[in-house]
């Protein structure tokens, strides 16, 4: 298992946006941290398919909830490796609009591939996230990712292009969600919605380049 830690790919402006979502989703976790707490907000904030239509709003809150640790810091790393360099070449606002709605169609395509009668809520930030990946996919596919992989205890490190590492990602994702393993509790097609919706989102928009800055474009 490799695991990648930085890409080769710099960015010309401070990653504004990249940061808030970083850090609203890390406040609202440390926030709901306590389990009982954690139960009532996903209740009431998670997504839950059977719901979709009564409570639309949980299409985005789902979105900035998290069940642990691993899964916050998870996202959140991914976030930050891909997040910075589409939020420089399309400006801040474009950036936050691509992320919201790979969230909202990762979440519809989970629902919709599953059945919209389930009644397990649905949290993370994963197919947000996943769409950032997406995008980078299109605009970045020979950009450089350094990686770690560690053998036992001694580290390797080399660099991939990130054409192949984000799509033997989404190649496993798919496969993961096709096969549906009993008691993976991961909601594999909100991946693989957020991501296609990243790449079909950046592909009419592959030669354009910001080229003002201002506060929030």
């Amino acid at each position: 298992m490799f695991f990648p830690y930085r890409d080769e790919n710099p960015s010309r402006s401070f990653p504004l946006l990249t940061l808030l979502l970083i850090g609203v989703n890390s406040y609202l976790f440390v926030r709901t941290a306590i389990p009982e707490s954690l139960e009532s907000v996903v209740q009431h904030f998670g997504f839950t398919p059977e719901l979709a239509l009564q409570r639309p709003y949980v299409l985005i809150t789902s979105t900035f909830l998290h069940g642990g640790w691993l899964h916050l810091i998870g996202n959140m790393w991914f976030l930050w490796l891909y997040g910075d360099n589409i939020e420089d070449r399309y400006g801040r606002l474009p950036f936050l609009g691509l992320y919201l709605l790979a969230g909202i169609v990762g979440n519809f395509t989970h629902a919709f591939l599953t059945g919209f009668d389930s009644t397990l809520p649905v949290i993370g930030a994963s197919g947000a996230v996943a769409g950032v990946m997406g995008s980078y996919l299109i605009r970045f596919p020979m950009a450089r990712i350094r990686c770690v992989f560690l053998l036992v205890i001694y580290p390797i490190l080399f660099r991939v292009h990130a054409l192949f590492i984000l799509g033997m990602w989404m190649v496993l994702e798919f496969y993961q969600a096709w096969i549906a393993i009993p008691g993976d509790h991961v909601a594999h097609w909100a991946h693989v919605g957020g991501f296609m919706t990243g790449v079909i989102w950046t592909l009419p928009r592959r030669g354009r380049y910001r080229e003002r800055q201002g506060w929030w474009w």
